[in-house]
């Protein structure tokens, strides 16, 4: 099980590329209010609704989604909110310093999540070295194909994948490394403040996917399938640990610490026309 020790830090250099502010544009001037409205149409004062058992359903989309760190996306406009506060790990924690819930959808190419978090400490989640991924502040987001369970630590039958500050999507390999899937997940995010908005466009991967190819299919998604999902948030705020773990659900295995083994613990996502 991973802990909460600390380690030294290891500088390393944050890809500046993947952050966007929606208070700048492309020359960083200031962009006009309806800009801002666009990327955050709502307050975190609309309710999100809970799901003890994890078990959601994804909305299909006929438009091309343009993964910008925006909600501007009519799926998104017409949706309402999901849950992301259930506590796995760590303290209490006030919604001033932690806030979550996300949005799905779909389409024959790729699985779509709208995740708005309230966080007032945006660690980088690289800041003490790849070995330390998880330590963090990042979205995570588990994803197994076929919903067929079982263990996935150094293999992939499930994906654990660790969407970083520096927009790298991590998991581990069948050497028992950690390694980017960034292949896997295009993910753009934006903020107002504290608020931040993180756009994720997923290829969904099966069983047979071999990290050591280049010829690699997703699976192309269909109404009706059902897939194994959870997702979560490691909040870390500047003390070189993680000290939340918060999640779509409300256990996910044993200590609520095993989903980075065990796709078991899952909830689900049946996609929906």
């Amino acid at each position: 099980m991973r802990s909460f020790k600390s380690v030294l830090i290891v500088p390393l250099v944050v890809l500046s590329f993947f952050f966007t502010s929606c208070d700048e544009d492309e020359d960083n001037e200031p962009t006009p209010d309806p800009q801002e409205v666009e990327c955050f149409p709502e307050s975190t004062e609309d309710q999100a609704t809970s799901n003890p058992t994890g078990k959601y359903q994804a909305t299909k989309t006929s438009e091309q989604m343009e993964i910008d760190g925006c909600s501007k996306e009519d799926v998104w406009m017409n949706q309402d909110w999901r849950n992301m506060n259930y506590k796995w790990l760590g303290f209490d924690v006030d919604s001033a310093d932690y806030y979550g819930r996300f949005k799905l959808a779909w389409d024959e190419d790729r699985l779509y999540i709208l995740v708005e978090v309230v966080d007032d400490s945006l660690s980088p989640t690289l800041i003490n070295g790849l070995a330390n991924y998880w330590k963090g502040d990042y979205v995570e987001v588990f994803i197994d194909e076929d919903q067929s369970g079982g263990n996935h630590q150094f293999n992939h039958q499930a994906f654990a994948y660790h969407v970083s500050t520096e927009g790298h999507s991590i998991d581990q390999s069948t050497q028992q490394e950690p390694i980017f899937f960034d292949e896997h997940i295009e993910v753009m995010r934006t903020n107002d403040g504290d608020r931040y908005l993180w756009e994720l466009a997923i290829k969904v991967y099966d069983d047979s996917f071999d990290e050591d190819s280049m010829n690699n299919v997703p699976v192309n998604l269909i109404a009706g399938k059902v897939i194994g999902f959870s997702m979560a948030y490691g909040d870390n705020d500047g003390n070189n640990s993680r000290e939340n773990f918060m999640g779509s659900k409300e256990t996910h295995g044993f200590n609520n610490d095993q989903g980075y083994i065990n796709s078991d613990v899952f909830g689900s996502i049946t996609l929906v026309e």
